[in-house]
């Protein structure tokens, strides 16, 4: 009996080991796939942010290199508008030495190229540039291909003269890419990221396929020629597998190992690249993937407490306890990319249309202000302003004309504000300007300026040539004690705006 039941006791033994066993191998193995898969979607998703980083950037960089091309392009059109204004008086003046101080005053604006044309002979008389016929006289084609190649043309008549002054297309975007290239070396991206610039001479690849031109993390090798031939220290080409896709879809995703920034360690990285066919320019961005398993560790360090509570549950309620990890792990993924989202995608805070700053900017700008004023006592002026009657300015010139206005008169206000002032577009031709610093007896003589400045500027309706002026309204405020945040002084600022309003328009009002 004894060994019959000794028996028993150890085929007991033995199956609940065995059954101990099969079911700690089934967990285990049920875990580290479930562990795999979370570890595998965490750093997909983890990659997926960082490409869409990588992404918008470098989009956001085409976008900044077509808004200094749209700028550069206006300042020389208006410019060249002075200039003219100034031949007019040198015509005006005398027209004998007309000539002579024409070339003087245009030959102090270095990115232009001027010529000057006899009218009745059609002959060069004065000519910037090595571009004319044989027969020292400017052909209807090479005109053609003149006007055709700049990027601002301008000609005038002047008695027996013509006067043609243009800004070549090549020296506007010579500006654009010095503008562009200290642009790109003035960014700062957190693990060791970096936007970079290649120029293609050559689409069919080989040696001295492309220039290097922007590259913060090797400054010293800017200018130098690239090579599709070129390898990292696995053998890869990157060179080649970005032109390749470059040829093929304008635009790619590509991994390869390099050096990282300020330092001689060398690490896979991810980078996309767009080509910018205007330029020839490949631009660039890359991050370096050695912290994603770090970070994956992390989020699985979190998830393993829950795991080892798990393990001395019940074995019947296994299954369950894994469905409760999984949603909790769904939960966590959610906060984590919206985590990262949020980081990835700071907000933009200059308005659009005119360059100032945008309401959200305003918001900073009035929190941080009040902050101050709490804390120090350092309080600012805040000046409401809009344009009088700009409905009436978008019905009778249209909208376009209205947008127009609203971009030249915050230029103009930008203009003569000081360098600590903060101009803000608070909402349709609503503006916001925040002084701090300006004294109390200041603030009359500063909007008067102001007020000044802006009556005197004029602007052409769309449907004819006949100029008309706008005037604005203000009304001042700033913090009281009382105030319990920022809107408080905003509302007090609206109130002396709609005074102004009141009063006859083209006037201030400082609330008391």
């Amino acid at each position: 009996m004894n060994i019959a039941r000794n028996r028993y006791r150890v085929l007991i033994i033995c199956s609940l080991l065995i059954l101990g066993i099969a079911i700690s191998v089934t967990y285990n193995v049920a875990i580290n796939k479930i562990e795999k898969a979370y570890q595998e979607n965490v750093a997909e998703g983890i990659i997926e942010a960082k490409k869409n980083f990588l992404k918008d950037t470098v989009n956001n960089v085409i976008l900044v290199i077509e808004r200094m091309q749209d700028e550069q392009t206006s300042y020389y059109t208006h410019l060249a508008e002075d200039i003219k204004k100034e031949l007019d008086g040198l015509y005006t003046a005398d027209k004998g030495d007309f000539l002579n101080s024409s070339v003087d005053l245009i030959d102090k604006n270095d990115n232009f190229s001027v010529i000057i044309i006899e009218n009745e002979g059609g002959g060069i008389l004065y000519s910037s540039v090595a571009a004319t016929q044989d027969d020292g006289a400017l052909g209807e084609e090479e005109s053609t291909s003149i006007r055709n190649s700049s990027s601002v043309f301008s000609q005038f008549e002047y008695g027996e003269y013509t006067v043609i002054i243009y800004v070549e297309k090549e020296n506007l975007d010579k500006i654009v890419k010095e503008q562009i290239h200290d642009e790109i070396h003035s960014f700062k991206f957190s693990n060791d990221a970096y936007i970079w610039v290649n120029e293609v001479i050559n689409y069919n690849g080989g040696d001295n396929y492309a220039i290097r031109r922007v590259h913060p993390n090797l400054k010293d090798t800017e200018g130098m020629y690239l090579s599709t031939n070129m390898t990292d220290i696995e053998g890869n080409h990157p060179y080649l597998t970005e032109l390749e896709g470059i040829k093929q879809n304008g635009e790619l995703f590509f991994n390869y190992f390099f050096k990282k920034n300020n330092s001689d360690a060398v690490s896979e990285k991810i980078t996309y690249a767009k080509l910018y066919p205007e330029y020839d320019w490949i631009i660039a961005m890359g991050v370096h993937l050695d912290d994603v398993e770090s970070l994956v560790n992390q989020s699985t360090a979190q998830n393993a407490r829950y795991i080892n509570y798990i393990m001395m549950v019940v074995a019947a309620i296994i299954a369950l306890l894994i469905g409760i990890v999984l949603f909790f792990v769904s939960l966590f993924e959610k906060w984590y990319f919206k985590k990262t989202s949020k980081a990835l995608n700071d907000e933009i805070y200059r308005d659009v249309l005119t360059i100032a700053y945008n309401r959200k900017g305003a918001e900073s700008h009035l929190k941080s202000a009040f902050s101050s004023y709490r804390d120090i006592n350092q309080n600012v002026a805040i000046i409401m302003l809009d344009i009088d009657d700009f409905k009436k300015i978008n019905d009778e010139c249209g909208h376009n004309t209205g947008d127009i206005v609203l971009k030249q008169t915050a230029e103009l206000l930008n203009r003569h504000i000081r360098n600590t002032d903060y101009l803000c577009r608070w909402g349709g031709d609503e503006f916001l300007i925040i002084c701090h610093g300006l004294r109390e007896d200041d603030v009359i003589p500063f909007t008067n300026k102001l007020l000044n400045v802006v009556s005197e500027f004029e602007y052409e309706c769309s449907d004819n040539n006949h100029k008309r002026s706008i005037t604005i309204s203000m009304g001042v405020s700033s913090f009281k004690n009382s105030d319990t945040d920022y809107n408080d002084s905003i509302i007090r600022a609206d109130k002396a705006l709609y005074r102004s309003k009141a009063q006859g328009k083209n006037c201030v009002t400082v609330e008391q």
